[in-house]
């Protein structure tokens, strides 16, 4: 069907208003651009007493974006509900949880005005400001308790009167509990191993740490209140450096440089409190690795190294890694008898309480770069997160291993917290139980390491074997525990150290160091004949080894093995050896080396043995027979006439 022509008509018409409309209609304002702003906390503190006790937050305020704002205003705001349980307070502090709270406007005390209605706060400005509210006003009341705080930061984007919050910062505020509280700061003494063998190291690396990083640490050890965590191989390492020592080079050493200052750290060192001290296993395994990868002996291992005996009266706290253990690794170290464990997987709750096994734990704080609510991480922040873990906690334990640490613990501490030395803490009873809980992706060696401690294992009782006094073998349980130390997680530099380690006592160092030499072909002329095998040693300690030969042919020759020889080191030593034949022809016979209990070493070697003189001999016994058998022959004869004759 067609339309008609008034039809079409009016569609024109209808067309043409519409499109007047759109060119005549007034447009839509644009809706301005929000600004960006942020908000920084610099500090949080508690002024005056009583019913003026109030809280005072300061901070700073920056436009980050391209649009100015108007009217900025930054207001006290706080959560008048206070957080009890570990489980609310731990959500909060991931995030999962935003508490319900409320701006506070009563005085001018709890706002900051930064710029008027009518003036532009534009990008790359940005202005301090300070708030405060009484704990009356705020309604902290309840004594011990966390209740979130922070600030509103309100503006427009236009200069009019639609104010938006465009901008926030959280925090926890802690009230002051009923009675003092213990803040123990453990100062943790401890490097990744350099030693390689007595007076040997692979590096100069321990001395960097000892006039940085260890020289830092062994002073905020000393400092009052202050307790510190020592791992024994540590003192080991700095007091064989102390007496002088060498470095790897090559394939060989130099003189080590870094005596003085190991002296100067030691000296640091002894002067610590030793009732303010405590020690970890030696080295610090990497106990839920070596569960992991069953190795129970990583402990024994650990218990075997010597410790220095300066330190053996202190109380023994295992640390595994980060703290983070599992319900089974009190069990796994039970052998060790430890004072306590320290823990970071065990929850919220009393500081010093009982876990599996009839262990003692003794929880650790978040490190000092945790923090929250949520993605906020400022200075403020992480302190007051910390006094929050100590009023759920019952108290606060520290461990301090970074400057990082060392500035959050220096920084001024409510007077609720009351330092107490590790020694005094572990004389606190046990609160309450705790269930230890395994992270997922737990950070640990890697598996091809403990199959490293494995093989090397086998290559030390090997040496020992080869050389019953050798002086660097008893350094074994010492190397063994350093290569699965805990402090070589995250760390790179652990091949060459197993490398070094490993080339002097490795079978593939042995098997290079020892040697076996003899002639390629020995021709026996005569039963009595002997032949000369040479045993070289290019180790430096005395070996004690013995020669062994197998035949191919064991019916036709034997070579039986020599006696246990010494043989110094850089030396050779020559042997006779005499083989038994029973028939000519030749025989090849396999050379090879022994340690006393038969275990193999070094290369073998391939000897042909000809045998020439059994036909003259087998000739000559004919020869010697006929002789005999004549004779008897002869005397029979003579008996028989002689008998003849006398009965005749």
């Amino acid at each position: 069907m067609t339309r008609t022509a008034p039809a079409k008509l009016a569609l024109v018409l209808a067309w043409l208003i519409a499109v007047a409309f759109v060119l005549v209609a007034p447009a839509a304002p644009a809706r301005a651009v929000e600004p960006q702003l942020s908000v920084e906390l610099t500090s949080l503190r508690t002024t005056g007493s009583g019913a003026k006790q109030a809280a005072v937050l300061t901070g700073r305020i920056t436009n980050t974006g391209a649009q100015p704002a108007f009217g900025v205003r930054v207001v006290l705001w706080r959560a008048r509900d206070p957080i009890t349980d570990p489980a609310v307070f731990r959500s909060v502090v991931n995030g999962q949880n935003d508490p319900w709270g409320l701006m506070l406007y009563r005085t001018t005390d709890h706002y900051f005005s930064v710029s008027a209605s009518d003036v532009a706060f534009n990008p790359g400005a940005s202005a301090e400001f300070t708030v405060k509210g009484t704990l009356a006003d705020l309604g902290f009341t309840q004594a011990g308790s966390i209740y979130p705080i922070g600030v509103q930061v309100l503006g427009t984007a236009d200069a009019s009167s639609n104010y938006q919050v465009i901008a926030r910062a959280r925090s926890f505020y802690v009230t002051t509990p009923e009675k003092r509280l213990p803040l123990t700061s453990l100062v943790l003494l401890a490097a990744t191993p350099t030693k390689v063998r007595p007076n040997v190291f692979a590096n100069e690396r321990l001395i960097g740490e000892l006039t940085g990083r260890l020289s830092t640490l062994v002073a905020l050890a000393g400092r009052t209140g202050a307790s510190w965590l020592v791992d024994p191989a540590l003192i080991d390492e700095v007091v064989d450096l102390s007496d002088g020592y060498e470095v790897v080079d090559g394939d060989g050493t130099r003189p080590g440089t870094g005596q003085q200052a190991a002296l100067d750290w030691l000296q640091k060192f002894r002067a610590l409190r030793s009732d303010h001290g405590a020690r970890t296993l030696f080295g610090n395994p990497d106990l839920v690795g070596a569960e992991a990868n069953d190795q129970p002996d990583v402990v024994d291992r650990a218990l075997q190294a010597a410790v220095p005996s300066e330190l053996g009266d202190l109380p023994l706290v295992v640390l595994p890694h980060a703290g983070v253990a599992g319900p089974t690794t009190p069990a796994f170290v039970k052998a060790a008898d430890a004072d306590a464990m320290l823990v970071s997987t065990a929850g919220r709750g009393p500081i010093v309480t009982s876990g599996p096994d009839d262990s003692t734990l003794l929880r650790l704080a978040p490190a000092a770069t945790a923090a929250g609510p949520g993605d906020q991480n400022g200075p403020v922040q992480r302190q007051q997160r910390q006094y929050a873990e100590a009023v759920l906690g019952g108290g606060l334990i520290r461990l301090i291993t970074s400057s990082d640490d060392a500035q959050a613990d220096a920084a001024a501490a409510p007077r609720w917290l009351l330092r107490t030395s590790i020694d005094d803490l572990l004389d606190v009873d046990p609160s309450g139980t705790a269930t230890l809980t395994l992270p997922a992706k737990a950070a640990t060696l890697p598996a091809a390491r403990f199959r490293q401690l494995k093989a090397m294992t086998d290559d030390y009782a090997a040496y020992r074997d080869l050389v019953p006094d050798s002086q660097l073998a008893t350094d074994a349980p010492a190397t063994l525990t350093r290569m699965v130390s805990s402090w070589w997680i995250g760390d790179s530099t652990a091949g060459s150290w197993i490398s070094a380690t490993g080339s002097t006592m490795s079978a593939d160092a042995v098997n290079q160091g020892v040697t076996l030499a003899a002639s390629a072909r020995v021709v026996m002329s005569s039963r009595t004949n002997e032949f000369p095998v040479t045993v070289g040693n290019r180790l430096s300690e005395p070996i004690q080894v013995r020669i062994v030969f197998i035949s191919d042919n064991p019916q036709r020759l034997t070579i039986p093995a020599s006696g246990v020889i010494t043989v110094g080191p850089g030396q050779s030593q020559t042997v006779n050896v005499r083989p038994e034949a029973t028939a000519n022809g030749l025989v090849n016979v396999t050379a090879g080396l022994q340690t006393s209990s038969g275990h193999p070493v070094g290369h073998t070697t391939r000897i042909v043995v000809e045998v020439t003189d059994l036909g003259m001999i087998g000739w000559i016994i004919v020869i010697v027979s006929g002789v005999v058998l004549v004779a008897a022959t002869a005397l029979r004869i003579r008996q028989v006439r002689r008998k003849q004759k006398e009965q005749a």
